[in-house]
């Protein structure tokens, strides 16, 4: 996802102020039809504030800012957890590739280390990406049930390390879940913010009539 910039105006500059006005109705009481929005400007142009225009340009601009930086850390913190999850599952199936050849389905006594060989430095980095990207304190004992020293001298049978398999998968599943939600959240400040967009150019008229006297 790349960088949303947020929006930055420069007063006076006439038609940012005008692209940014409808933005007041965060602020203020719902303006719904074109009488009330006349009504309000008029009554603010004509106040005793020194410069009525340039407290609305910063007040949007305070708006629009919060909202694209907040749109822009939900979209980092989305690509983030997406990619950490993908990466976990890449290196769980190079660890089961390397330690299930050591077991048998039908010999439960059969075991092999965890990380004896080059699932030592897999294990590390699934340590590293769940307590850090998902800042998880647990690390990799969310899949394995035990801190990364122990997992690694862990011995697992054929069928422990199936288990250890399926949980990966759901521990996988669950952040997944959670990064629909924050999915649908980013796709509704977007929503809101280009919908704001929209009512601006219904404000840019009455400024400028109302500019005009």
């Amino acid at each position: 996802m790349s960088m949303i910039i947020p929006y930055m105006s420069t007063v006076p500059s006439s038609e940012a102020d005008k692209e940014k006005i409808s933005l007041l109705n965060n602020e203020i009481p719902q303006l719904s039809n074109e009488d009330e929005k006349e009504s309000f400007f008029k009554t603010l142009f004509t106040s005793n504030k020194k410069d009525a225009l340039s407290l609305i340009d910063q007040i949007l601009s305070q708006y629009t800012s919060n909202q694209t930086l907040k749109a822009d850390r939900m979209a980092k913190d989305i690509e983030n957890k997406a990619k950490a999850i993908a990466e976990i599952n890449r290196l769980w199936g190079l660890i089961m590739q390397d330690n299930l050849p050591h077991t048998n389905p039908t010999e439960n006594n059969k075991k092999t280390p965890l990380g004896d060989s080059v699932s030592s430095n897999y294990l590390d980095e699934i340590n590293k990406i769940i307590s850090s990207s998902l800042n998880d304190v647990q690390g990799v004992a969310a899949i394995t049930g035990k801190d990364i020293d122990k997992s690694k001298k862990h011995e697992v049978n054929y069928n422990e390390l199936q288990a250890m398999n399926a949980t990966m998968t759901a521990y996988c599943d669950t952040i997944q879940v959670d990064l629909d939600s924050h999915q649908q959240l980013f796709k509704n400040v977007m929503t809101e913010l280009s919908s704001t967009q929209e009512e601006i150019r219904d404000v840019r008229r009455a400024i400028v009539a109302i500019a005009k006297g």
